[in-house]
Formats: C-alpha cells, sequence, structure tokens
C-alpha cells in the first residue's frame, strides 16, 4: 500500500486532492490542513470526483505528527514563507521516499542549502513542480527544436504576476534548451513594488531579460490588465502561442517558413496532472518535473536579482523575498 500525502490543502492542495483521486494506482491518501475551512474545502472538491477503488482510503489530519511513519510521496502546497519550516518537521520526524515542491521554493537565500543537506542526509528525492514540462504540446515542441542553435523566448503580458510566475516560464525555457546556468538582468523592471491582495506580499512589474548560455529570453508585465502570449524563435522554426484558448501560430523551415495555424488544449489544470505525477513516481522512481538540484540553481539567481531590485527601490538591505 503506498502513502501519498498533502500538505496545504487550500487552493493548489485541494486541486492535488482532485488529481490524486484519480489515480491508477492503490494508494492510500493523508492530508494535513490545519484549517477546518480549508479542509471541508478539500474534501468537497475530492468529493467531485467519481470515486476510485483504487483509493483505499483518505485521512485528514491537523499536524505532521498524526501522518503514517514512512511516505512514499509527500506534495508540500503550502505558501513560501512557512515551505522551509514545514520541510524540515517533515523529514526530522517521518520517513519521506519521494517530495514534491511548489515554487517559489523559499524566500531567503539559506533556506535553499539548508534543505538540500536535509535531502541528501535523508535520501530523499525531491522535484520542484514546474508543470509545463508535462504538457505533450511542450514535449512535442522540446523535441522538434533539439539540437537548434539559438532560442529567444519571450513572454509578455499585464497584471499576471511577474514576481510569483516567471520562475514557470524561467524554467520552461530550461527545459526547453535543456541547459540551466541563467543570467537575469533586472534593469527595465518598474522602479516600484506593487501591493497584492495577498498579505505580507509583493508584486513587480516591466521587463527581466537574460539568458541560458545563447539563448536569450525577455519577460514582460504592464502594471495594467493586458493578455498574456509567449512568442519562440529558433532556427527552424517560429511559434506564437495562446496558452488559454492553446492557439497556436507556427512556421517552420522545412516548410519555406509559411505561417500555419491550429488549435489544441495546451494547458492542463493541476487536478489533471498529480496522478499522472504520482503514478509515474511510483511506477519508475522518477518523472519530468525538475530536480530540486537543478531548480535550486534557478530559484536562487531568481530570488537574488529580486532582492537586489527590491533594495534598489526602497533603499533597504533585504533577507527576505516576499513573493509565493
Amino acid at each position: 500500500m503506498k502513502k501519498i500525502v498533502i500538505i496545504g490543502a487550500g487552493q493548489l492542495g485541494s486541486r492535488h486532492l482532485q488529481g490524486l483521486a484519480k489515480s491508477g494506482q492503490e494508494i492510500s491518501i493523508e492530508v494535513v490542513e490545519p484549517f477546518e475551512t480549508s479542509r471541508d474545502t478539500a474534501k468537497q472538491r475530492y468529493e467531485e470526483i467519481e470515486k476510485n477503488p483504487k483509493i483505499t482510503d483518505i485521512n485528514f489530519y491537523e499536524s505532521i505528527d498524526q501522518l503514517s511513519s514512512t511516505l512514499d510521496v509527500v506534495i508540500i502546497a503550502t505558501n513560501s514563507d512557512v515551505r522551509s519550516k514545514i520541510v524540515k518537521e517533515l523529514l526530522s520526524k517521518k520517513k519521506v521516499n519521494n517530495l514534491i515542491l511548489e515554487k517559489v521554493l523559499f524566500q531567503t537565500v539559506d533556506e535553499y542549502s539548508e534543505i538540500k543537506k536535509l535531502l541528501d542526509e535523508t535520501l530523499t528525492k525531491c522535484w520542484v513542480n514546474h508543470p509545463r514540462r508535462m504538457f505533450p504540446f511542450y514535449q512535442k515542441l522540446r523535441e522538434e527544436i533539439k539540437g537548434c542553435k539559438q532560442i529567444n523566448y519571450s513572454v509578455e503580458g499585464g497584471a499576471w504576476g511577474l514576481a510569483c510566475n516567471s520562475l514557470h516560464f524561467l524554467d520552461h525555457l530550461s527545459y526547453l534548451s535543456d541547459k540551466s546556468d541563467c543570467v537575469i538582468y533586472n534593469d527595465l523592471l518598474d522602479p516600484k513594488i506593487y501591493e497584492t491582495k495577498r498579505a505580507n506580499y509583493v508584486e513587480f512589474n516591466g521587463l527581466l531579460t537574460g539568458k541560458f548560455d545563447n539563448h536569450s529570453f525577455s519577460i514582460y508585465s504592464h502594471k495594467d490588465q493586458l493578455p498574456l502570449s509567449m512568442t519562440i524563435t529558433t532556427d527552424v522554426l517560429k511559434v506564437h502561442i495562446d496558452e488559454g484558448p492553446g492557439e497556436i501560430k507556427i512556421a517552420r523551415k522545412n516548410n519555406d517558413w509559411k505561417w500555419e495555424t491550429s488549435k489544441e488544449k495546451i494547458v492542463y489544470y493541476q487536478s489533471e496532472l498529480s496522478n499522472i505525477l504520482i503514478d509515474e513516481i511510483l511506477t519508475t522512481g522518477g518523472c519530468n518535473l525538475p530536480c530540486y538540484d537543478e531548480a535550486m540553481k534557478l530559484h536562487l539567481v531568481f530570488i537574488k536579482s529580486i532582492l537586489l531590485h527590491t533594495e534598489k527601490v526602497d533603499g533597504k538591505v533585504h533577507d527576505v523575498c516576499p513573493i509565493t
């Protein structure tokens, strides 16, 4: 019997739970959520999914202490400000074989090395949930541009959460280019710190640029609401992508750069992915997500860049990067 755990059953955690409800493996689910309202919402969303005989039982707890002693896969879907504390408590009290963390991993630089040391000591495999690597369209695109000389990657829109979502796009380019060493330039970000709907978190707008070796990127967010779109240009193809409606416009070198339009499902919700992710880990010991070490390199570059920009804006030295 495989023990699968979700810690944090808020908006994202409850969607993970809906995904687990469709697992093809025989599993037992345990959920840790200290807030009763969030537990009730998670239970309701779980019950919206058709009953699955593979799920032998599901239990909701208020604390990590109540979990089973050995856990096959744990998904930590809490906010970034408490994630390090939770990982430390979990790994000090339970044997965890596989761990999945959300982005942004942590808000301070020191936490990254502290958690890496703990993962190594406990022999816990760990991945970070950048789900575009699991989208079939991008898996096909990666194969098509494999070996291309250069990628120019552009994302633009408005009020889409540059601070809390840019890492998903940076990881996406890392995946497409098979490169992990990143340089980020923040000099074109707006000289302003924006408030968010969430207390104690901040946002930024403007332009982030940079590169992975000879592959370049530009990520832009205007302060006002604008549609989000993506353009990927290489020496073998150019593609415009509107992820929401799944609209694709592509020109290929081997077709004389003639534009073709198509439409297909690009984005998959977490409730459509978590079962695939867990089943893959249980059957193969791995998955398509970036491992902790790979993601850590990228997250640290990003966090340091945002901290430097924050200090430039308000003139204060910051140890904590309040994004989630």
